[in-house]
């Protein structure tokens, strides 16, 4: 059956006692039905004519929103599926980086106690005598040595 394009909702009933409406009347007025009859039988076929209209059409905007709510919810179901394949595609991507980058994502622990004190080391001269491989005296490593380093 072809879609209806106007709405039989908002039809308005031609008069069929004009002259545009003679030659049908004529045909019934044949049958012995005078012409009030007779656009009263016109009428009266054009409403169930127009039911049947109506009803067609109801059933065609029925159909027609039918499918697009099958048409949005396949659209929904497609961009949910996107946004899980790309949801997978990105943890996928950060465990291979924690693979390739352990030691930027190593958890640091948040009760680490960082100390506040200075880091003592020896002096400048036992420093170059160790990388040297000279002999370094035990002073400069006692407390008094590291003291007097500073």
């Amino acid at each position: 059956m072809p879609a209806l394009a106007r709405n039989p909702h908002l039809a308005v009933p031609p008069d069929f006692s004009t002259e545009n409406f003679r030659l049908a009347r004529e045909q019934l007025v044949a049958n012995g039905v005078d012409h009030e009859a007779a656009a009263r039988q016109l009428a009266l076929v054009w409403t169930l004519n127009n039911d049947l209209e109506k009803q067609e059409w109801d059933q065609q905007i029925q159909q027609e929103q039918q499918e697009a709510a099958d048409r949005n919810r396949q659209e929904e179901e497609e961009r949910e599926r996107q946004l899980q394949e790309q949801e997978r595609e990105r943890e996928l991507a950060l465990q291979e980086e924690k693979k390739k980058y352990r030691h930027k994502h190593a958890a640091i622990p948040q009760d680490a106690v960082i100390s506040t004190d200075p880091i003592i080391t020896p002096s400048q001269v036992a420093v170059c005598k160790l990388r040297k491989g000279d002999f370094v005296e035990l002073y400069y490593f006692t407390n008094k040595g590291l003291r007097n380093a500073v």
